[in-house]
Formats: C-alpha cells, sequence, structure tokens
C-alpha cells in the first residue's frame, strides 16, 4: 500500500450499492476516499456491481458476484501462467512450480464461488433472471476463460522446451515423482521439473473441476441431464432425441443457451483439458508398467 496521505472526503461524496435503505446502518458504503480503496482499486470493482434499484431480482447480486469473482480469479491465474513461461525458459523450475501451484490454488476460487450457485440459487431465480438478459448472452464469451485456453498453449510449449533441455520426456518425470532413492545430482533438474509437472496437472484439474460443476449447474437448473432422457435397450431412444420428430410421448423440450444451441454442447467441453498431452503421459506409463495380460 501507498504512504499517500487519507484526504477523507466528506460524506456526500460517498457512494453505496442501496442508498435508499430506510435504516441508514444497512447502506452499503463505498468510495471514502482511503488509501486502501484507492490502491487496490476497490472502488472500481464496486463500481461494477449493479445497484439494489437496479436488480430485476433479489438473488441477481449472488448472481453477478459469483461472475466477477470468476473472472477476478481467471485473471489472477492467467497471471501466474505467464509468470511461469518465463520462469521454465529461464530454467527456474521451482519458482515455475510455485507460481503453477499458486495460479492451481486460485482455481478452486471460482469452483467454491460457483458452488455457491449450485447449493443456494433457486431454479426459479435464475430463469426469471435469464428472461432478462440479452439474447446471444454467453459464458463462452468469458475472457477469463477463453485467455485461460490461449495461455495453455506458450506454457506448455515453454514446458516442452524444458523437457529437451533435461533430455527427457513426460513418462521420465512421472518416473522421477515415483523414484525410491534420491536422485544423482545430474538428474536433479529433471526432478526438478517433475514437480512443474505436477502442478500442470493440478492447475488443468481446477479447471476441469469448474467445468464439471458448471454442469451440475446447468443439469440442476436448465435441465437436459443425460439420465433424464428417455432410454431404450439399446441406449437413448432415438425417436426422443433433440430435433427429431418421432412417435411416441413427441420430443421432449430440450435446453438451450441464450445462443440458441443445445446445452448438450457443455459436455463435451466438460471433457476437454487444457494440457491434453499431460494425460496422454498418464496413459502411456500405466500401457508401460502394466502388462497387457493383466490390464484386463
Amino acid at each position: 500500500m501507498s504512504k499517500r496521505a487519507t484526504t477523507g472526503r466528506p460524506r456526500a461524496a460517498r457512494r453505496a450499492l442501496n442508498p435508499d435503505a430506510a435504516d441508514r446502518l444497512l447502506v452499503f458504503e463505498y468510495d471514502r476516499g482511503s488509501n486502501y480503496e484507492e490502491d487496490t482499486r476497490l472502488t472500481t470493482a464496486l463500481s461494477a456491481l449493479l445497484p439494489t434499484d437496479g436488480l430485476v431480482h433479489p438473488d441477481q447480486r449472488l448472481f453477478q458476484s459469483v461472475h466477477l469473482i470468476t473472472e477476478y480469479a481467471w485473471a489472477a491465474m492467467h497471471h501466474e501462467m505467464c509468470r511461469a513461461v518465463d520462469l521454465l525458459d529461464a530454467g527456474d523450475f521451482l519458482l515455475a512450480a510455485q507460481v503453477l501451484e499458486r495460479a492451481a490454488a486460485l482455481g478452486r476460487i471460482p469452483v467454491l464461488a460457483l458452488n455457491t450457485l449450485v447449493e443456494y440459487l433457486p431454479q426459479t431465480a435464475l430463469l426469471a433472471m435469464r428472461e432478462t438478459f440479452p439474447a446471444n448472452t454467453t459464458g463462452l464469451d468469458s475472457p477469463g476463460a477463453r485467455n485461460l485456453r490461449r495461455a495453455a498453449m506458450p506454457l506448455w510449449l515453454a514446458f516442452t522446451r524444458a523437457l529437451e533441455r533435461v533430455s527427457g520426456s513426460v513418462e521420465d518425470l512421472i518416473t522421477a515423482q515415483g523414484r525410491m532413492e534420491p536422485p544423482a545430482e545430474r538428474d536433479r533438474p529433471a526432478v526438478e521439473l517433475a514437480l512443474v509437472r505436477q502442478a500442470l496437472m493440478r492447475l488443468d484439474a481446477s479447471v476441469g473441476d469448474w467445468k464439471h460443476l458448471h454442469l451440475r449447474l446447468v443439469w440442476g437448473q436448465l435441465g437436459g441431464h443425460p439420465e433424464a432422457e428417455p432410454l431404450t435397450a439399446d441406449g437413448p431412444d432415438p425417436d426422443h432425441a433433440p430435433g427429431a420428430g418421432g412417435g411416441g410421448g413427441g420430443c421432449p423440450v430440450m435446453p438451450t443457451s441464450l445462443r440458441g444451441e443445445s446445452t448438450l454442447s457443455l459436455r463435451k467441453m466438460a471433457r476437454r483439458t487444457l494440457f491434453p498431452q499431460l494425460w496422454e503421459s498418464v496413459d502411456a506409463t500405466y500401457r508401460r508398467l502394466v502388462p497387457a495380460e493383466s490390464a484386463s
């Protein structure tokens, strides 16, 4: 924080989220001219929240806050991923692992925030708010999610460059983590890079946790859970598939995004990872260490 003196603005200049509250003690005041608010840019951040009299539903405060918290966390994760690229190229594998572990820890914040919606947002509240949103309002336009996907590409390339310098493979790093004896001095760079691999997996998993929880939110708020689809002995009934015009009970109405797309696409998105090669190396190690005859 800076050492600037607090000016102390007059009370009339302060802003509030709910200035018309009957009880003045319930007014949420901010922009008080403090160094804390100025240095953290808190006034700007709180100004992003809709005022109470502008909410279309009381639960919109929760809904908007969760999204803003998520975007802030993703921006912080992106910052750490960028740092990790530079650290990997500089050969500082231990610090690269540390900042990636920090990014993974930050990834728990959106999960906790989203879980609040899953557990406590009534379905009727979301549907009522959704009716007021502009068409084509979609989470696919999230700058945080988009930039995490983009940053994963140069981060993986920096990781592979580091692998080349230690003359190893991702499978070698897995072996290094399961070693039974202390490594030789010449092997220490690979051992340190193994910690980077572990941090990358945790980072990828934290984003995956959010995706799967988001899918659960959609199932709980909009519908479309696969268990709710009419089934036959051979699987989903094609006559009841989305868009089918078959007979029977008719085609059930499947939920769609505000872009007009089926939410079935979210299932595919939930399976995508930031670093697919990491998970391929897990399969490769399994095939190498588990004899084929015992794999069945």
